[in-house]
């Protein structure tokens, strides 16, 4: 397949994501191979020294601890760990969407209607209220009083 002269921007944007995955792959290839590598030799040394402690064991066992880690990056950025993650956040999302048709539905339906008709809260009287001193709400006759911000701060400052 031939490049093309004038790539669209998604176009872009997949190139740059693929490029980055076998990127990461090649990472991951390079340090698996040098974890191999070197291990095999510091344990050849061991072997054909004395003997002793196992020291090529410490540097087994931290780096294997890094390696470790780097795999399950990698699984859980471009392997089975990014689709089952993709699947389990599709999961939550749709069980989310149904949470809020249900309480929306429960919100406007009345007993033993299916599909409620969300205006009718439209016709519902609004109430005027303020906070009182002692933390209650109370109710206002005339709004018009407590709709000028600038009124309310100087009366409570005085």
């Amino acid at each position: 397949m031939e490049k093309r002269k004038n790539p669209t921007l998604l176009e872009v944007e997949i190139r740059r994501r693929v490029e980055a995955k076998y990127e990461e792959r090649n990472a991951l290839v390079v340090h698996l191979t040098s974890y191999a590598v070197i291990n095999v030799m510091l344990w050849g040394i061991w072997l054909s020294s004395a003997g002793g402690f196992p020291w090529p064991l410490f540097v087994t066992f931290f780096w294997g601890i890094g390696m470790a880690g780097h795999l399950l990056d990698y699984y859980n950025k471009h392997g089975g760990g990014a689709q089952k993650r993709e699947a389990r956040i599709q999961e939550e999302v749709e069980r989310q969407l149904r949470r809020l048709e249900e309480r929306e539905r429960g919100i406007y339906a009345e007993e033993g209607e299916e599909d409620a008709d969300v205006y009718a809260l439209d016709d519902v009287e609004l109430r005027h209220v303020r906070l009182s001193d002692d933390g209650e709400l109370t109710g206002i006759d005339d709004p018009g009083e407590y709709s000028n911000p600038k009124k309310i701060m100087q009366q409570s400052e005085e």
